[in-house]
């Protein structure tokens, strides 16, 4: 029973000191410097910039090519 509570006396030890390093690091915060912007490489090999605050979707495999285009 001995190894038991040494196990949990241990665990919550490593979860106090844990909980104080993140208590103690400050969060940080993006830079508010210039604008935000998106380069997305369009058709034919166009790059298309879009500000950073325009959500975009993508996907992680390409469409099939058109058929007779």
């Amino acid at each position: 029973m001995r190894r038991v509570w040494a196990a949990v006396a241990s665990v919550w030890a490593l979860l106090a000191i844990v909980a104080v390093l993140a208590w103690s690091h400050p969060p940080v915060q993006p830079p508010s410097g210039g604008a935000t912007v998106v380069i997305i490489k369009g058709k034919k090999g166009h790059a298309v910039v879009l500000p950073g605050a325009v959500a975009t979707h993508t996907t992680t495999h390409t469409s099939a090519p058109l058929a007779g285009g």
